[in-house]
This record gives structure tokens, C-alpha cells and sequence, in this order.
């Protein structure tokens, strides 16, 4: 009865509004795309992300959230900025290596929660999710892989699933509206969105179209055909973009900037005074620097048009808000619903019931086990509204189940079943942590959890301490966990004192603990109603001056028996020079509480090398690590699965991709090879980078001009080609100064736009090298720069393209097709060198050496040759027969239809 009431009160309320105005309303909805981009890197498989953003006062979460600037911005109705935060997850974040939030994969809507959560629950805000079909794969097949966008959404289907559980479970989130990553959409994606999700999507990105195709690749989407009304239409199933019978909705979208460079507002407000409701859906990045001041200038607009529009008032609305109120609901509670178990023997089903038609198929049902694994378990309809899980569990691994029901306006209910309590992290700043002795200082720098941490000076006969408390909710095994940030001048023996009920239980002690890594204390046994503490302690004894610290600690039922886990799910050994052995150290841990036997590690090829002897035991909580060699005797890309065996009752097989791309015989130099790279001036680090972990910049027209060397010798002589790399870059020298030097001389130089191909390998020349002698290459600010800001130095590569031993052994019967002179070799030179060229055609031919000043030294060849490869010895004689000094010297081709000179370098 009572919903009844509220629905018919609600239809004579827009009844009574829609006949006192002709002109329609404006429906807003400000959201924002929402994620960390300080650490992301699509050339990297693992990322440590910068928290900063939500928890530092200073940047846009805090100002955002100021209540004051909510209240300046308000709609026709004085109702003060709503938003809808789109919160990014999955891939890309899924195996991020933070260990500062509780799951790395739900870290933006974990912190967004836990630092504004207060202020969002005040300003009536939507959290939602913000998913990019992020794949870690080599698209172009140069054997180097990127987090590229997929090609299609089912590539990504078990991670989307995954990560709408852990958004569930962890932090009882789901989606009831959604915004594609890149605004990407394609007819699975669609159907399963309306199937089995949510019913309100607003990525309509009218009218773009776009289509990458250069690694790492992003941004491709198509909405060429949709229609272009800020009016919400049902996406065909057949066509996602075409307006048709399926049950969700979609909404056009636009970014701050378009909106603000298009006048789109004017659009909204002018077709709303033709009467016709509007939704529309303007966004931007937390991150932008321009987040606030575009969301400013938007509001200002919005009550300029009033004036212009008088009959049209906007609202501001969340996402799901807007569109229940375009369509004019009259249904805004949660559906009522049952979520209860049902037990076989040692499993379990699911049955869910509504009372009341549901949006989805089937209500989305997730599981998470004591393996910190999460499913999405598929239901069958067993009655009218009522659904049951199709696969069971096992009860004695579950340790929490939730679903999600959305009805068809939007309400949604979320229930829970939980099984073993969930994770528990004591800050350094919760009540339940105190400083018992000791001068504690607040640390901020690095990556403690939370905002801080704790220090403390140790002195000479002084120990300090400091403890965490826990009550216990219910019966279980508990692990303990701490966690420290890397501080300089960090003490050692720590030890950790255990008490339950105010029993000591057992003391842990490290000479060394490790920094940003949770670090094993203790499994125990709890009661409900138990008080856990841990006190830490250390003495100052010959530690005088050394700093103590504290952070946070965790406390998790989600103990297993035996749990391998590996320091990496891929081995990518990358590229490889053919003839060289490349080596991983594999980490293999075991987070289980009983001892953890690997019997085998085994391989198709045998070119994978396992340096241990089988079986290995591993003990609780410890790791071992394990050398992984690979032979790369044959060129190509290489494939193949290292499987490990073991005694893990969950994951007795684990798989692990191996790979490698085999080329010619190279050598790369690195930034990071102290001993083989040099700088002079005035260069920084940069966290960018094309190869490898770091790149360096130096800036441009300073005085002394900087300039690096990569320096090395190689293993065979021969005719290599150059390469460098640079992270991709819009601001560095266009006219940089390659130099190539043999022996410390100058035989070749080449201007290089560090900017055009940035991020990928660029070719700079091809020249003979010798072996075992002293190569390099200088990277110099020429002063001739007319754009940029900076000079780069990251790698360079030598690259074999063919091997020489001696070249005048070198033969080719057949007649070349196009004319080419080549390097002398070798070079530098001492005695002699030789000098090849090649003839397409008999015709008379001219071959001269000339000094650095241009003066001619010696006429090598002059008159008619026929078509081949020639090769000429030149002596280091010049036309009298003298023998010429050390130094650069030239050697000029030149026939009627070919012209070409090259430089060659005389040592003695």
C-alpha cells in the first residue's frame, strides 16, 4: 500500500509540473572517468600506483568534495552539484603491485570510499564502475607487448566478470550505470550489459569514430550512427548504436572540453525549449589539472542559458537520478529480495527470489574463497522471479557470497552472505593502535599505507614500543600481517610480542625487515570475543641514532593450508641475442600454513632451463627463489607453458607462459648500465621509458651542452644497424646529435626528431663494426633544436645484420638490382681496408679517397667495370705512394647515375 501511495503521488506530481510548462527539463548528469594515471604505464605488466590523488588535501578528490564549492554550484532549484563517479578497475589495475590498499584491483573505489565517503554519502554522489578493456599482448607482433585496448569485448570477458565480483564483495559496490572505458562498445558487450548487469549506459560519444592502430593501442570506438538527441535510447541488439528493442539504455555523453568548446549546453537548452525532455551526460578526468575550474565555467554557463532560455530548468542529477526521472518513475525503492544457501553434502548452491520483476536475466551471484579468489557463479530460472546457482561450492573454502538485483528503474539491492570475517587493517591513526613508549613522528614520504606512518630516534640504552588491539567477531584461524614504508636509516631487530586475552602466545623477531610488503607474523587460532595484541618493540642497543617504525597491521581469516603463488604470471624474456642464454629469477612463495612440496617443472622445449633440484619444499609463509634459463639457439618468437607441480590442493597444475624473440646477435645499453653509461651536464631521471625501468632528460640550450654516451664493445665484427629509443614524447629536440664513435673516433653522424616514433626502437644508421674493440654512441644537444624542451637518453641498440670475418671472403655471384656502396671493413682500420660496391650495369666508374678537408688523397678506381659486386683495397697510400696520417677520411662512388660518399677512419 505504501509504495502504491508514493507511486501515484509521484505520477500528480509530473502530471501537475508538465501542465504549467510547455518547455522541458534538463536533466544533468557531471561525472568523471575516475583514475590514478600517476604509475600507469602500458609498457609495463605490473604497476605501482601513486595513491596521492584521493588522499593528499591539495589535490582534486579533497577540493572536489569541499562542501563549499558544492553549494556555489547549484541547479534551477537551488540543489547543489550531485556527480556520479565512475571508478576504474580491472587488468591494467588487477595486477597492479600495490600493497598499500587492500586489493589492488578495487584501490580507486577502496580509497575514494574511505577518504570522501563521508562527503559523497552528503552530497548524494553515485559511485559506480569505469571499465577499459585493457589486454596484455603484442598486437603488431614485434615481440613487444603493451596493455593495448582489446579487439573485442570478449577478449576481456572473465576479467570484467572478476572484477565486478571483487567491486561486490570487497567493496559492496555494483553497477547500476556504467561508462565504457575510451567510449568503447561493441554487440557483446551490450547484450551482456542488458542481460546480466545494469540497464543505464552514458558513453554515447556522438558523432566520433576513431580507429588506433600503432601499439600501445587505445582509443578506438565507433558512434557514427547513433542518434545525436541528448535523448536516451535503447540500444538494438543487433546494432549497438542504432536505437531498438533492447531493455537498457544509453545516453550521450561529452568531455568538459567538447562541452565547453561546442556550446553544447546551448544544444540541451534549446531542444528542451521545444519541449522535449533532455539527459545528458558531461564528464572529465579526476586527474586533469582543469577538473574544478571546467566544472566552474559549465556551471556558469547553465545559469547564462536560463537567461536565454527562461522556460527550461536543469537539474543535477546522479546518473541513475537522471534517468528515473526522465522516465518518470514512480518506483524508487529497493526490490525486495531473498538470498539464502542451499546445502549438498560438503556443497553449496544459491537461491535467490524477488518479489518483483527484475532488469537482469538473472541476478549476478559472486563468490570469494579462502584462496582470495573471486567467480561469478551463472544462475537457471526455477520459478517465477526465483533463480539458483548452477554450480556449487565447497563450503569449508567459501568465505563470502553477495548478489546483486537491479530492478527495471534502477533500484537496486545488494545482499551478502558472509562466511569468514572479512580483512582487517590497523593504521598507525585507528583508536585501536597506541604509541606505548617512545618519542613516534609522523613519516609520510614513500608508500605507507594510509597517509603516514610512525618513526621513532632510537638511543643508546632506550627501547620504544607500540601496539595494535583487535576483539575478534568470530571463531577461526587468523593470519597476521605488518607492513613498514622504506625509510632511511631504518633499525633492525624488530620483534613483534603476541598476546591473546593478555597471554604472551609468542614473540617474532627479524634482524631485517622488509619495506612496502606485507610480512608474515603468526597463524592463530581465535574465539569469538577474544583480544588480540601485537606490541612491537625495539632496543636502541648498538642501534643509537637508527629510526623504529610503524604503519599497519592485517589481520585475515583467509588462511589457506598450502597456496603457491609466483612473483609473475608470465616469463617474458623479451629479446634475445641468438647465441645468448638469458635468465628470470622466479619467485615462488607460499602463503599456505602447512609446508608446500614442488615436485616438477616441465616444459615442451628444451630450451627452458630449471636450475633446481626437485623435489623443493617450501615453509609457511616463506619463498624461494628459483633461477629460470633460456637458450636461445634458434631465431623467431618463441612460445611455450612451464608447468609446476606441486602439493597446493587448489592449484596442483600452475601454467606460466613463457616467451621470447629470438634475433640476430645485439647488444643493448641501457641508462641504468652504470658501467657502460655516461653523462655530461646536468640530466635528471625520468620515470618514462621506452626500455626499461627509467629514462633520463637533460634540458636543451644550457651551457655546457649536455650530452650522454653508450658505450660497449660486441662479440663479432660485422655490418650492424643502430638503433635508439626514447619514452613517447611530444617534448624533446627535433634535431638531436647522434654520434657514432669507433675506438673514441668519429666515423659517423646522424640529427634524429627524438619525438617522431618516440617509444619504439628508431633506426639511426648502419655501418661494419669491429669486434672486442671500444663502440659508442653520443646523444648531443646540437643547440639547432626549434621545438622541445628537452634531450632524451634511454637505450641503443646494435643490431647484427651481418657478420664479417673477413671481407674480402665475402661472395655474390649474382647480379645486384640496385646500386649500393657500402662500409669499408673493417673500420677503423689499420694496414688496409676494403671498399664494396655494387653495379647494376657495366659503365664507367669513379672511386676516390679524399682527407677532412676535401682534398683528394687517392684515385682507387677510374674507368669501366662491369656489373657485380667490386671490392677495393686501399692501403692507407695516397696518389704518391706515401702513407697517410691517422685521421677521417672520405671515400667517394660515382658513376653517370649513382653519386655517393661514406667515411672511414685510419688508426695507427
Amino acid at each position: 500500500m505504501i509504495k502504491t501511495f508514493f507511486k501515484l503521488a509521484f505520477f500528480f506530481f509530473f502530471l501537475l509540473q508538465n501542465s504549467l510548462s510547455t518547455a522541458a527539463n534538463v536533466y544533468l548528469v557531471i561525472g568523471s572517468d575516475t583514475a590514478i594515471w600517476d604509475g600507469m604505464n602500458t609498457g609495463n605488466f605490473n604497476n605501482f600506483y601513486n595513491i596521492d590523488l584521493y588522499v593528499n588535501p591539495q589535490k582534486n578528490a579533497y577540493k572536489i568534495m569541499d562542501p563549499a564549492l558544492r553549494a556555489r554550484l547549484v541547479d534551477s532549484d537551488g540543489t547543489p552539484l550531485k556527480m556520479t563517479w565512475w571508478m576504474m578497475a580491472g587488468n591494467i589495475f588487477r595486477h597492479a603491485t600495490n600493497q598499500n590498499v587492500p586489493v589492488p584491483n578495487t584501490m580507486t573505489m577502496y580509497l575514494m570510499k574511505k577518504y570522501h565517503g563521508q562527503n559523497i554519502a552528503a552530497n548524494g554522489d553515485e559511485l559506480s564502475l569505469h571499465y577499459h578493456t585493457f589486454k596484455w599482448y603484442d598486437f603488431d607482433g614485434d615481440g613487444r607487448y603493451y596493455w593495448n585496448q582489446s579487439k573485442t569485448f570478449m577478449d576481456c570477458f572473465d576479467d570484467f566478470n572478476y572484477t565486478l565480483a571483487q567491486f561486490l564483495l570487497e567493496e559492496q559496490v555494483f553497477p547500476v550505470s556504467f561508462r565504457s572505458g575510451w567510449h568503447y562498445m561493441d554487440n557483446d558487450w551490450q547484450r551482456y550489459l542488458d542481460d546480466y548487469i545494469l540497464p543505464y549506459s552514458l558513453h554515447n560519444d556522438y558523432p566520433a569514430k576513431h580507429i588506433d592502430t600503432e601499439e600501445p593501442i587505445d582509443n578506438n570506438y565507433d558512434w557514427s550512427q547513433v542518434p545525436s538527441a541528448f535523448v536516451p535510447y535503447r540500444p538494438s541488439r543487433e546494432n549497438y548504436q542504432l536505437p531498438g528493442d533492447g531493455p537498457g539504455w544509453n545516453v550521450r555523453s561529452a568531455h568538459f572540453f567538447k562541452v565547453l568548446k561546442y556550446d553544447l549546453i546551448d544544444t540541451v537548452f534549446a531542444a528542451a525549449q521545444q519541449g522535449q525532455d533532455q539527459v545528458a551526460c558531461f564528464w572529465g578526468h579526476l586527474p586533469e589539472s582543469n577538473f574544478i575550474s571546467n566544472i566552474e565555467k559549465i556551471d556558469s554557463v547553465l545559469h547564462a542559458r536560463l537567461s536565454k532560455y527562461p522556460d527550461v530548468k536543469f537539474y543535477y542529477c546522479t546518473a541513475v537520478e537522471a534517468m528515473q526521472r526522465w522516465r518518470q518513475s514512480q518506483d524508487f525503492q529497493q526490490p525486495e529480495i531473498e538470498f539464502t544457501e542451499e546445502i549438498v553434502g560438503d556443497e553449496v548452491y544459491f537461491k535467490i527470489r524477488s518479489h518483483e520483476k527484475i532488469f537482469q536475466k538473472a541476478p549476478f551471484v559472486a563468490v570469494k574463497d579462502v584462496y582470495e579468489d573471486y567467480q561469478r557463479l551463472e544462475c537457471e530460472p526455477i520459478g517465477i522471479n526465483t533463480w539458483r546457482t548452477m554450480s556449487p561450492v565447497k563450503k569449508e573454502l567459501l568465505a563470502k557470497a553477495g548478489v546483486a538485483v537491479c530492478d527495471t528503474f534502477g533500484n537496486q539491492t545488494l545482499r551478502y552472505i558472509q562466511y569468514l570475517p572479512d580483512d582487517v587493517f590497523i593504521d598507525n591513526l585507528d583508536e585501536n593502535f597506541s604509541m606505548v613508549t617512545g618519542s613516534w613522528q609522523p613519516y609520510a614520504d614513500g608508500a605507507p599505507w594510509g597517509t603516514d606512518a610512525l618513526i621513532c630516534p632510537l638511543s643508546a640504552n632506550d627501547s620504544v614500543s607500540a601496539a595494535w588491539q583487535h576483539t575478534f567477531e568470530q571463531q577461526a584461524y587468523y593470519n597476521l600481517f605488518v607492513q613498514i614504508p622504506a625509510v632511511e636509516n631504518k633499525a633492525g631487530n624488530f620483534s613483534y610480542v603476541i598476546y591473546l586475552n593478555d597471554q604472551s602466545q609468542d614473540t617474532i623477531s627479524f634482524q631485517f625487515l622488509k619495506s612496502n610488503e606485507w610480512q608474515f607474523l603468526k597463524t592463530l587460532f581465535a574465539q569469538a570475543g577474544d583480544r588480540l595484541t601485537v606490541e612491537l618493540q625495539v632496543s636502541g642497543a648498538g642501534q643509537e641514532g637508527k629510526l623504529a617504525v610503524a604503519d599497519v597491521l592485517k589481520i585475515s581469516a583467509m588462511v589457506r593450508d598450502r597456496d603457491l603463488r609466483l612473483s609473475m604470471e608470465r616469463l617474458d624474456f623479451g629479446e634475445i641475442s641468438w647465441g645468448d642464454t638469458a635468465q628470470i629469477d622466479l619467485e615462488l612463495t607460499n602463503i599456505g600454513r602447512e609446508i608446500l612440496t614442488v615436485t616438477a617443472f616441465k616444459s615442451q622445449s628444451e630450451r627452458i632451463l630449471v636450475e633446481a633440484s626437485m623435489p623443493l619444499t617450501i615453509n609457511p609463509m616463506s619463498e624461494l627463489t628459483i633461477p629460470i634459463k633460456f637458450f636461445s639457439e634458434q631465431k623467431g618468437d618463441f612460445s611455450d607453458t612451464l608447468t609446476i607441480e606441486s602439493n597446493d590442493p587448489k592449484k596442483p597444475l600452475l601454467q606460466l607462459p613463457v616467451m621470447a624473440k629470438v634475433e640476430n646477435y645485439f647488444k643493448i645499453v641501457d641508462n641504468e648500465d652504470a658501467d657502460q653509461y655516461q653523462e655530461f651536464g646536468e640530466w635528471f631521471y625520468s620515470v618514462a621509458h621506452g626500455y626499461g625501468g627509467t629514462s633520463r632528460y637533460a634540458w636543451l640550450n644550457r651551457t655546457p651542452a649536455a650530452y650522454a654516451r653508450f658505450f660497449t664493445t660486441l662479440k663479432k665484427s660485422g655490418v650492424y644497424e643502430l638503433f635508439e629509443i626514447v619514452p613517447k614524447t611530444e617534448n624533446a629536440s627535433n634535431h638531436a646529435l647522434y654520434e657514432i664513435r669507433i675506438d673514441n673516433a668519429p666515423v659517423d653522424s646522424v640529427y634524429l626528431d627524438q619525438n617522431e616514433g618516440s617509444g619504439n626502437w628508431k633506426s639511426i644508421t648502419t655501418l661494419s663494426l669491429p669486434k672486442e674493440v671500444p663502440v659508442e654512441v653520443r646523444v648531443i644537444d646540437s643547440g639547432k633544436s626549434t621545438q622541445g624542451a628537452v634531450l632524451r637518453a634511454d637505450a641503443v641498440k646494435f643490431l647484427l645484420i651481418r657478420e664479417v670475418t673477413d671481407i674480402a671472403d665475402e661472395t655474390d655471384e649474382q647480379i645486384p638490382e640496385t646500386y649500393r656502396l657500402s662500409q669499408n671493413f673493417p673500420n677503423p682500420f689499420n694496414a688496409s681496408t676494403t671498399i664494396r660496391f655494387n653495379l647494376p650495369q657495366r659503365e664507367r666508374v669513379q672511386l676516390n679517397v679524399y682527407n677532412l678537408l676535401g682534398k683528394h688523397i687517392k684515385t682507387l678506381l677510374d674507368g669501366e667495370a662491369p656489373a657485380g659486386v667490386h671490392r677495393i683495397i686501399w692501403d692507407g697510400r695516397n696518389q704518391s705512394g706515401q702513407t697517410v696520417s691517422s685521421g677521417i677520411y672520405y671515400y667517394s662512388l660515382r658513376t653517370p647515375n649513382f653519386t655517393q660518399m661514406k667515411k672511414m677512419i685510419l688508426l695507427k
